[in-house]
């Protein structure tokens, strides 16, 4: 829907960097109410064990899940950093380019 409406990737990405603080938060905020619900004290079974159950099996996959999810956020919270220190070598602008300005009339 985005592109059809003429929004790319990189338009939106430099719009919605004024709120990145705000997405962050509410990020760090979800992530730290997944890892409470996932990781809070649960009522055992009578016999005082609740290991291989199929409830204990979804639990690790949900544990396993939600780290991998947080692993990812992270590695985007730091990519606009990343990003910026892997392309900006001085082996991109070299002393023999030459800089050509065209001015065409009528646009702006």
């Amino acid at each position: 829907m985005l592109i059809l409406g003429g929004i790319s990737g990189a338009g939106i990405t430099t719009y919605l960097q004024d709120y990145r603080s705000i997405f962050m938060g509410v990020t760090f905020g979800l992530l730290g109410s997944a890892f409470y619900l996932t990781y809070r004290p649960r009522a055992t079974s009578a016999n005082g064990s609740a290991s291989g159950t199929p409830a204990s099996k979804i639990m690790t996959f949900n544990k396993v899940m939600l780290w991998g999810v947080t692993v990812i956020v992270v590695a985007f919270l730091f990519f606009p950093q990343a990003a910026t220190s892997l392309l900006a070598t001085d082996d991109f602008v070299t002393a023999d380019m030459e800089r050509t300005v065209l001015s065409i009339e009528g646009m702006t």
